[in-house]
């Protein structure tokens, strides 16, 4: 049981709304930047709803200076009445030359029919590096390293799990013309002392409705971990659309 909980905290935490995982481009303008370009330094106020979870997405950008939060809840209680599941994400992420760093925080509490609950928190340091393949395709290589806690109230026993996590992941778009984009994320987290690989693929797009506006949709894919007790394969469908400004 313990793994159990252990296993659905972790994914909630790593597969927190990648897209959203922008960096600041130095001397950019404004009017050639494709927002789904993760080395794109703007600002935007977004949401995302899946078939169980809404989230708000807030990204606010300086110069070579982002700082972003996300916001989610589950939109359904279980049975027996109980609130839904909170998660958020806070990050910062710094770019130079193409070369970004970044730091999350990142966590939320999950709700079981049971009756258990479980929280999660987690704190990343990443890497992330720009290769312009052509003009208009581009492709990201990613790594970071992190530690997460989780306390759990199983059968009214409180108990705690903490490990480290190593994740490598690779964000490749392609850019059109007129700004709409599509992307894929493969990634694959290495967590310590569970000794296992836990591996996960996202991909979506976007499609500009007008200058400052954009509707898009994305599908996360996490592949079943049979340590982790994940006997099946999770997909999840989500549906977008941002303001920038």
């Amino acid at each position: 049981m313990k793994q159990s909980i252990l296993a659905i905290a972790t994914v909630a935490v790593l597969s927190f709304n990648v897209s959203a995982a922008n960096v600041a481009a130095q001397d950019q303008v404004k009017e050639d930047i494709n927002y789904g370009d993760p080395t794109a330094s703007f600002s935007t106020l977004g949401v995302s709803a899946s078939k169980d979870h809404n989230q708000l997405n807030g990204m606010y950008g300086v110069d070579s200076n982002i700082f972003l939060l996300d916001l989610g809840v589950k939109n359904k209680t279980d049975d027996k009445g109980k609130g839904g599941d909170v998660s958020y994400r806070g990050r910062y992420f710094h770019v130079t030359d193409g070369l970004g760093y970044s730091v999350d925080v990142l966590g939320g509490a999950t709700h079981y029919e049971s009756g258990d609950k479980s929280t999660s928190n987690a704190v990343l340091a990443g890497l992330i590096y720009k290769f312009q393949v052509t003009d208009n395709i581009s492709v990201f290589p990613m790594a970071s390293l992190g530690y997460t806690r989780i306390d759990a109230n199983t059968l009214g026993i409180g108990t705690k799990e903490t490990d480290s996590l190593f994740q490598g992941g690779l964000y490749a778009m392609y850019s059109f013309d007129d700004g709409h984009w599509l992307y894929v994320n493969p990634k694959v987290t290495h967590m310590s002392k569970a000794n296992t690989n836990l591996t996960q693929v996202e991909a979506g797009g976007g499609f500009m409705v007008a200058d400052k506006v954009s509707v898009g949709a994305k599908v996360e894919y996490t592949a079943k971990n049979t340590k982790l007790i994940m006997d099946k394969d999770d997909t999840v469908a989500w549906l977008q659309a941002n303001y920038y400004f």
